[in-house]
């Protein structure tokens, strides 16, 4: 812990900080929080297809060392086809928010300017 705390020793200095740049305004401030969604979305989705390779690899190992055994490549396909509506899903959550964002009239990925509309004394 204090390894942790000795790395800070100089204080927290915001200058080169990601996602600070341009935090004095308003609009800095708003695009800052913007770009942080969409890194963690991004990251996120990242992650959500590496899994999907990893376990659609998993399942295919499984199913060519089945030996012919039912159950086994039952189980497999089962995988595989998890593995599949998985990567269904995330892609999917782009186009459902991108559906409801149209339906509502703002982009739902890009909230930076309609968060600054809702910001009292704008």
């Amino acid at each position: 812990m204090l390894t942790l705390l000795a790395q800070f020793g100089g204080g927290f200095n915001t200058e080169n900080a990601p996602f600070t740049e341009g935090i004095e305004t308003e609009e800095g401030a708003l695009t800052n929080v913007e770009s942080f969604i969409s890194n963690i979305i991004g990251v996120l989705t990242v992650f959500a297809a590496i899994f999907f390779i990893v376990y659609f690899l998993i399942a295919a190992i499984t199913w060519v060392t089945s030996g012919g055994d039912a159950g086994k490549l039952q189980n497999a396909r089962e995988r595989m086809l998890h593995g599949v509506m998985g990567l269904v899903v995330v892609v999917a959550a782009y186009g459902v928010i991108g559906l409801i964002g149209a339906i509502l009239g703002f982009d739902l990925l890009s909230p930076a300017e309609h968060l600054g509309n809702i910001i009292p004394g704008n």
